[in-house]
């Protein structure tokens, strides 16, 4: 009883921070961020004895947020916040960094996000036993801007302090000055070495994916608490992977749910996929209840698209995220320039509802809008205008004149005049593993010989479903290499984005695939509308890759998986997309997807071709494609 009231006590104080936090003119992140870390730590403890809910979260939360004013109280004063805004920044990161161990940075710890653990260290008793004095990135980013709010709004002589945001990309987040979200504007404070703490963003780096090519979100104040909460990890301290405390979950949920309700316009790409993954866990959970049971017609009710589900936020990720990715100029994203994401079920019609069986499944608009071939890539009729290497490398950084955040960019790399993919990869890598999870418990239905909508379906009902729920999937996957083409592979950077890419074409992919070719005749796959969508999701890999060898086992993996079709279904699926891929490669390989020789292929991926499309170098035009692997050989 003493812990159901201790859970009641800390949701209910969490809510109530975080409503009252989102009804200010200018909310702070500093004490929900205290009471999410607090939380956290406390729910994600190794031994499971030791995990509980904290018995007084107000208390707690008021003691940290004490000693941390006192701390910015006594940094205000500081001769080293002289100078201008950037300069401060610099000199506030000092500050905490001072306080962390040496040598010990990682971005990567674990519940070491959050303002809880730098206020522990304030305390006059020094930290909880087992907090270590270290932060990771989103850590040190969050705690420098939780103390840049604090001095703008209590002091006067630090109120140019007033304009600092964070910036938030895929695997990364900084602190940004400029409201247009510049490079200029940006200050770095995650790395350990002071020298090079407080400068802007590389201008070569500024293009990468862990900047977002220049389009990384910046938060608003809302936002920011938005970040705060999609940040919580429920993964269990040093337990095994895939351990996540149920709790935490339940925390975080709430939270995203009441930011949905109360300001929609604060929950940018990724917390709407948070979001989705947690609606998702709760489905899947009275899914496999009603599996179990053998209950046909809870099953089937469960299955019906409802407004508001997994697949709608999914679809309403990557619609924002294509929406803020466009060519509109600058460098930031806000939820300004996104769509309206309060009206439950609008995204229904972006996709069209199909009956199989008796059963609904929705079939998304891409699919829809290209005809019953469902050949054609979601950027349909992709306008190829490609600029030599040389152009590319010469290219203004994003938000410059003619740079990748001007409108009057053409092309940047692989990109397509017109393509409103967008420059977020996880947006589709999280769709497409959701579809890929879907689909698989359908073939699962089926395989148990539960009847999908009717007696006269059967099982077969189900079976349908999977393939056409698998299908769309990898349709996602497809649409996710236009973002991929944006990119050219920093392996000092993009660790995650390989992991990522590397696991949709492991899971979603390769293991979708074999499982729809077992149960084909002949143990072969005669729909291209299968392979179309890997094609071009390679095309995107080739230019992600371009100028660099494609890991060779992501290459065996393509070519096993073109060996699951028959012969007419990759000349087919070649031909379908043959107007949008535009990768060196790609093009130079149209003419071989028929008769899938290795020796001819496996070279000309694995190779490191300096270009793609009308590029010099390693243009696929007017080369067959297997005197390009000879020369690739030599």
């Amino acid at each position: 009883m003493e812990a159901q009231g201790s859970r009641k006590a800390c949701l209910t104080f969490l809510e109530a921070l975080l409503r009252n936090e989102l009804a200010q003119e200018m909310p702070v992140v500093e004490r929900l961020s205290i009471a999410l870390g607090a939380v956290e730590v406390a729910l994600t403890q190794r031994d499971a004895i030791k995990r509980a809910w904290p018995s007084d979260l107000r208390a707690a939360v008021d003691a940290l947020a004490a000693a941390f004013d006192g701390f910015v109280a006594q940094l205000a004063a500081s001769p080293a916040l002289a100078g201008p805004p950037a300069a401060k920044v610099k000199a506030v990161a000092d500050a905490v960094w001072s306080k962390l161990n040496k040598g010990s940075y990682s971005k990567d710890l674990q519940h070491a996000q959050h303002v809880y653990n730098f206020a522990a260290l304030l305390l006059p008793g020094g930290p909880p036993a087992g907090l270590k004095k270290q932060l990771d990135c989103a850590g040190v980013v969050t705690t420098t801007f939780a103390i840049c709010q604090a001095l703008a709004l209590r002091c006067p002589e630090h109120a140019d302090l007033a304009p600092a945001r964070m910036q938030i990309s895929e695997d990364h987040c900084w602190i940004q000055l400029d409201a247009a979200g510049t490079r200029e504007g940006t200050v770095e404070v995650t790395t350990d070495t002071a020298a090079k703490r407080g400068l802007p963003v590389a201008r070569d780096a500024w293009r990468g994916w862990l900047y977002t090519g220049g389009h990384a979100v910046l938060c608003t104040p809302r936002q920011a608490l938005a970040a705060l909460v999609t940040s919580l990890n429920p993964a269990v301290t040093g337990g095994k992977k895939g351990v996540d405390s149920e709790e935490l979950q339940a925390v975080q949920q709430r939270l995203l749910e009441v930011l949905l309700e109360a300001q929609p316009d604060a929950l940018y790409p990724a917390a709407l996929c948070a979001l989705a993954d947690l609606r998702e866990v709760a489905q899947q959970d009275a899914l496999d209840a009603a599996q179990d049971s053998g209950d046909e017609a809870e099953l089937a009710r469960l299955l019906q698209r409802q407004p508001g589900d997994a697949q709608e936020l999914f679809e309403r990720a990557i619609r924002l995220a294509g929406s803020e990715g466009g060519s509109s100029g600058g460098g930031g994203v806000t939820a300004a320039s996104g769509t309206g994401l309060g009206n439950a079920g609008s995204s229904m019609e972006n996709g069209s509802s199909s009956t199989v069986n008796g059963a609904t499944a929705v079939v998304p608009a891409a699919s829809a809008a290209a005809g019953t071939d469902g050949l054609q890539p979601a950027a349909a009729a992709w306008d190829a205008v490609h600029e030599n290497r040389e152009q590319q490398h010469a290219q203004p950084p994003s938000g410059e004149p003619g740079g990748p955040g001007s409108a009057s960019l053409a092309t940047t790399g692989g990109a397509i005049r017109g393509d409103s993919s967008g420059w977020q990869w996880y947006v589709y890598s999280y769709q497409a593993a959701w579809l890929a999870r879907r689909a698989a418990f359908l073939a699962s239905c089926a395989d148990a010989g539960i009847t999908a909508g009717s007696e006269s379906s059967g099982p077969a009902g189900y079976w349908e479903q999977a393939v056409a729920t698998h299908t769309q999937a990898l349709e996602v996957a497809g649409r996710g290499g236009a973002v991929l083409r944006r990119y050219r592979f920093a392996p000092a950077t993009d660790d995650q984005l390989h992991k990522d890419v590397e696991g949709v074409l492991e899971e979603v992919v390769r293991d979708g695939l074999t499982a729809l070719a077992k149960r084909s005749p002949g143990g072969q796959l005669e729909d291209p509308a299968l392979l179309a969508p890997l094609l071009l999701l390679w095309d995107g890999v080739c230019w992600l890759f371009s100028g660099k060898a494609k890991p060779s086992g992501w290459v065996a993996l393509l070519l096993k998986v073109a060996k699951l079709f028959t012969p007419e279904a990759r000349e087919a699926a070649a031909a379908a997309v043959a107007c949008s891929v535009s990768s060196g490669p790609m093009l130079a390989a149209r003419p071989l997807w028929r008769d899938l020789k290795p020796v001819p292929l496996k070279p000309l991926f694995e190779s490191a071709d300096v270009g793609g499309g009308t590029d010099g170098g390693s243009s696929g035009g007017g080369i067959d494609g297997s005197e390009r692997a000879k020369r690739a050989r030599r």
